[in-house]
């Protein structure tokens, strides 16, 4: 921690180091301690640690609580954010495939997302947000819903189909279903590159990510590279539907 690289040794007096040392130790817990309690656990007085606390630079154990509060949450950070969205977690043409895929989507008159368990709450989310920048869209998530008669009579239309596995039954059925449709582009959005899913639609969005089991069979994955993935082709949507309309 920051705090603790920064102290001069050479400035604390016995009493302090008691403090320090065991601040040290217990770092985890101080965000959720008192001052009396940090005085019990040091050995030492209530009076002292704030002595101490004041001689670091804090004007109260309220403000070096939340130093310690905000080095946790980058540490969570660091955490999801290197291990989860690691460039080497993305194809190298990501870029590449984010601006062929956006750029059938803005002429699209359908954009249709589809999805299972957690993959279908992405889904939801990711259409309702396309559907804030004026697109029509809507999340497949019950597979016994007459998607094909909706669409008939339109062109242009998008289907993303969201699967980690990509082997996911329900959703394989939807791709192959819609395999043949002339009207209607198809793309993967899964980890495993060689899968079904990936090797029936037009075009492919992947990722890599350790796929996790809770007491065998529930699904522990994350969902966050496949998040981050449709935030970035959304958020290129909007870029260009902006640039066609001089906004």
């Amino acid at each position: 921690m920051s705090f603790f690289s920064q102290i001069d040794f050479n400035t604390l007096t016995e009493v302090d180091r008691a403090i320090y040392q065991f601040l040290h130790t217990n770092s985890a817990k101080i965000a959720y301690m008192r001052v009396r309690e940090v005085a019990n656990e040091s050995h030492t007085s209530a009076s002292s640690v704030m002595r101490f606390i004041r001689k670091m630079g804090y004007e109260s154990f309220s403000e070096f609580k939340n130093d310690f509060k905000v080095e946790e949450n980058h540490t969570a950070l660091n955490y999801y954010g290197p291990d989860l969205l690691a460039a080497e977690n993305f194809p190298d043409d990501l870029s590449t495939k984010l601006d062929l895929i956006s750029d059938l989507i803005v002429p699209a008159e359908n954009v249709i997302f589809c999805g299972v368990g957690a993959s279908g709450n992405l889904c939801e989310y990711a259409s309702r947000r396309l559907a804030s920048i004026g697109y029509n869209t809507f999340a497949l998530t019950d597979f016994t819903y007459p998607v094909t008669s909706k669409l008939r009579n339109t062109a242009d239309n998008v289907l993303i189909l969201l699967s980690v596995s990509g082997t996911t039954t329900e959703v394989v059925e939807v791709a192959n279903t819609f395999h043949e449709i002339l009207d209607c582009v198809t793309v993967a959005v899964t980890s495993q590159s060689t899968s079904t899913l990936a090797l029936m639609t037009d075009h492919l969005l992947d990722y890599k990510v350790n796929v996790k089991k809770f007491n065998k069979h529930e699904d522990y994955t994350s969902q966050l590279p496949v998040l981050y993935l449709m935030e970035l082709l959304i958020d290129l949507v909007k870029e260009k539907t902006e640039s066609d309309f001089g906004t």
